[in-house]
């Protein structure tokens, strides 16, 4: 097993992404902290799945936002299964918006939970590992909107292209300390969240996509997986893309390349 013997803090694991990620952990052996801010049965659920495995999981409400949440939240996982070595800041919001017709709130939420949650939740891990002289590895969901614009999604673009530098600069920081930090770029994924904005998301989709359909959760997961273990013992500060090949293709005119 990749992570057996670890313990793994997934925000915003109650559902999509972040449960992929946090059940394919156990399933490589980790111990799981499963962090929710509203949705408490989607959380539960998630750590019954993991118990199943026969795995330890606790899930823990946190606005990752929040300084004292976050710490909270740490020392509360910390307590309940055992020191935080992994960690995937997965939470994060879209709020579609013209930009025109923006307004600050919606700047400060999508940064606060997408982008400054990063830092709190990463420092406050870090620091921990460094108490207790453990490694560790990070990783952060970023998004194909840190290669280019999405529509409607200036606050959401900024958060993932912000998060970029911030993965190399916390990777530069803590690589004395053998904390590794990386990031995983999701493509489109069928989740109910895009299904919920759009019904047909995956039809709408798959033609501009080079593998031809959207990404699933565990495909997602599975990198991530890889990412936080030692089997990427030399990789640190990079960004991955799990995009089926999506940030790769300039669209061209008359240009369907056999997917009709």
């Amino acid at each position: 097993m990749k992570l057996a013997g670890r313990v793994l803090l997934v925000t915003g694991a109650s559902k999509g992404i972040g449960a992929a990620i946090a059940v394919e952990a156990a399933r490589e052996g980790a111990d799981v902290v499963v962090n929710y801010h509203f949705d408490e049965p989607g959380a539960r659920a998630v750590v019954e799945n993991i118990c199943s495995l026969g795995r330890r999981a606790v899930a823990v409400r946190a606005d990752v936002g929040s300084r004292l949440d976050v710490e909270a939240m740490v020392e509360r996982g910390t307590r309940e299964i055992g020191v935080i070595d992994l960690l995937v800041n997965n939470a994060g919001i879209a709020l579609w918006k013209p930009f025109l017709e923006l307004d600050e709130e919606n700047w400060d939420r999508t940064l606060d939970t997408n982008l400054k949650s990063v830092f709190l939740c990463s420092q406050a891990v870090a620091r921990s590992l460094v108490a207790s002289r453990k490694k560790g590895s990070i990783v952060n969901i970023s998004s194909i909107a840190a290669h280019g614009a999405l529509d409607c999604l200036v606050p959401y673009c900024a958060s993932k292209g912000g998060m970029t530098l911030v993965t190399q600069a916390m990777a530069t920081e803590l690589a004395p300390h053998g904390i590794r930090v990386n990031a995983l770029a999701p493509g489109t994924v069928d989740i109910k969240r895009n299904r919920d904005t759009d019904p047909d998301y995956p039809g709408n989709w798959e033609t501009r996509i080079p593998c031809g359909r959207v990404g699933r959760p565990e495909e997602i997961a599975r990198p991530v997986v890889f990412l936080l273990s030692d089997e990427a013992a030399y990789v640190t500060g990079q960004t991955l893309w799990a995009d089926g090949g999506l940030t790769s293709y300039v669209p061209m005119p008359r240009a369907d390349f056999a997917r009709e």
